[in-house]
């Protein structure tokens, strides 16, 4: 929490940079209770376990994000990623990876409206 409010610009009251224990702090005087601890999804992945997933680097994980072929989400702004194993499992993105392995490059860049075609075909 305290790493996503300084990377959002946000400073405590005394206009110091937020730490674990400030956050702490602040929660206990305010009442503010943290979202209860759940177990992680297995089917969301941050952008380093897609990686592993892949066996691929997290270079190559964000040239797929920024190409429009794979979809991703994220709580905050600085917050880690969230990709779907669902999506890393899909047609278009086996195909660039087996692309990737036998030339040694991803295809150009698709518009989204290409990457959608690709999924029905």
């Amino acid at each position: 929490m305290a790493r996503v409010l300084n990377r959002n610009g946000c400073y405590t009251g005394q206009g110091n940079r937020w730490t674990q224990a400030r956050v702490a702090s602040a929660r206990r005087k305010y009442v503010i209770t943290g979202r209860p601890h759940r177990l992680p999804d297995p089917e969301v992945l941050t952008l380093r376990q897609a990686a592993l997933y892949c066996g691929v680097s997290p270079t190559v994980i964000k040239r797929l994000v920024q190409s429009g072929l794979l979809k991703r989400d994220q709580v905050a702004r600085w917050a880690p990623w969230e990709i779907r194993r669902a999506d890393l499992d899909s047609a278009p993105i086996h195909q660039a990876l087996a692309q990737l392995h036998t030339t040694g490059r991803l295809p150009p860049a698709m518009d989204a409206e290409r990457a959608q075609q690709s999924l029905f075909q």
